[in-house]
């Protein structure tokens, strides 16, 4: 089984956050206020056309960022990644879904129209905060699948700074 569309994009993080939008309008009071209960809860949050992210580095201006497109859920393969996500996010009729963070330009790719389950998940994270470069190397996975059901914003698993 392997997903039915693929993008492998380098995108810009900055302050820590990103959005993933499926429509063109943005609503900006809608991206502070899903930024605030990302960030002061569970590091996720949505609003059905909109996922706000919240990742362990404040910085990354060359971030790996793969968008696949599944005809029915995809494989579970949470053991292989330090960060993960789950939520729902609604793609318009003009099939764009939007990349953005903070002070960023964005990026787009096209996604057949629709209502999609969605998970992100993380790896490669050195430090929370400042990583200490701007190409810290993280790199992230946005996965999509069709879902009629909403799916609440939750985490699924957190990434644990080591300890030195």
């Amino acid at each position: 089984m392997s997903a039915r569309l693929i993008h492998d994009l380098t995108v810009k993080l900055d302050y820590g956050v990103f959005v993933l939008q499926g429509d063109t309008e943005a609503d900006v009071e809608a991206h502070v206020r899903l930024v605030d209960e990302a960030t002061s809860g569970p590091g996720v949050a949505s609003d059905g056309r909109s996922v706000v992210v919240v990742s362990p580095h404040q910085n990354n201006f060359a971030m790996s960022l793969r968008v696949e497109v599944w005809n029915t859920a995809a494989p579970d393969d949470l053991s292989e990644w330090e960060e993960a996500f789950e939520a729902s996010l609604t793609i318009d009729s003009d099939g764009t879904l939007l990349y953005v963070s903070p002070t960023m330009s964005p990026h787009t790719c096209l996604v057949p129209a629709g209502r999609y389950a969605v998970r992100v998940v993380g790896r490669g994270f050195v430090s929370r905060g400042w990583p200490g470069s701007t190409r810290p190397g993280d790199h992230w996975r946005v996965q999509l699948w069709p879902s009629v059901d909403r799916v609440e914003p939750r985490r699924l698993k957190a990434w644990t700074e080591p300890i030195e």
